[in-house]
């Protein structure tokens, strides 16, 4: 066999062992994606394959199996309280800051709810809540 028939031939087998590992996974590693509702790319992303669905979803990954039965969380009925009190109800409903930013005297807080997926602004002055909006969309909020 020449030389460059031989190279052709390793390389043909190498590419095949290469593309066949890289798309391998065993059934313990799978039965764990599939418990826990992480994917590999979830999982990257910080999703935890040692806890289950539920939990993920808490943190953010994943739908929550109770979705569709849970109803929209409140927040517009935080407008003209204690921002600080405002911020730490946000958490307690299951909204997740995802960004913030401020103009002047005025600051804004972006929080988003995976169960829901709603995106709402806080916007807040002089230690209050000035408006509590549903913004639909924003770079962060998925």
């Amino acid at each position: 066999m020449s030389k460059i028939k031989f190279s052709l031939a390793i390389m043909v087998a190498a590419c095949a062992v290469m593309s066949f590992n890289a798309h391998a996974i065993n059934k313990e590693y799978r039965k764990m994606l599939e418990r826990s509702g992480c994917t590999q790319v979830t999982e990257a992303q910080g999703c935890d394959i040692n806890k289950t669905k539920a939990e993920n979803a808490k943190a953010g990954f994943g739908t929550p199996s109770h979705a569709k039965s849970t109803p929209t969380p409140k927040y517009k009925d935080l407008a003209g309280k204690n921002s600080i009190g405002a911020i730490d109800t946000m958490t307690e409903r299951g909204f997740k800051n995802v960004d913030s930013f401020e103009s002047g005297n005025t600051q804004y807080g972006i929080y988003y709810h995976p169960g829901s997926h709603l995106c709402v602004q806080l916007t807040m002055a002089d230690a209050k809540v000035i408006a509590a909006d549903d913004i639909h969309s924003h770079p962060k909020c998925h």
